[in-house]
């Protein structure tokens, strides 16, 4: 029997160009007349001055403005309005990356302040005073 550590480093990713030319990443959720996308990601290259890259993965909907955090968000593509690749695998820092972001157990901290309901049994004092 897998973990789930193992299930989620092989969530098999698709990829493909937006009809804008943005490189989008996600899991396949369908191969009807339309390409669904689960939890689709925009693959941003940002630059420094130095020259180094650094790769962002910034979902299309934030999970954030869902009242089900947990919910997973499909969008589907015209078929003719994308282009495929063939791409089979991706570097596994990559697929931590997508997997890290779309993890179930991620906790939200709502924008009036509140702490989740889950509270730590013990405080942990850092220094003596």
């Amino acid at each position: 029997m897998e973990n789930t550590t193992e299930t989620e480093t092989k969530t098999k990713l698709v990829t493909f160009l937006d009809p804008i030319g943005r490189t989008i990443l996600g899991e396949q959720a369908s191969c009807d007349t339309k390409f669904g996308v689960k939890n689709p990601v925009i693959l941003h290259v940002v630059s420094d001055n130095q020259g180094r890259m650094s790769v962002q993965l910034l979902p299309l909907f934030f999970r954030e403005f869902l009242a089900d955090k947990t919910e997973d968000v499909i969008f589907y593509y015209n078929c003719e309005n994308i282009t495929k690749t063939n791409l089979e695998s991706l570097d596994f820092r990559l697929q931590a990356q997508y997997n890290q972001l779309f993890n179930k157990s991620n906790l939200f901290v709502p924008p009036t302040g509140e702490t989740p309901s889950e509270k730590p049994e013990k405080i942990v004092n850092l220094f003596e005073e």
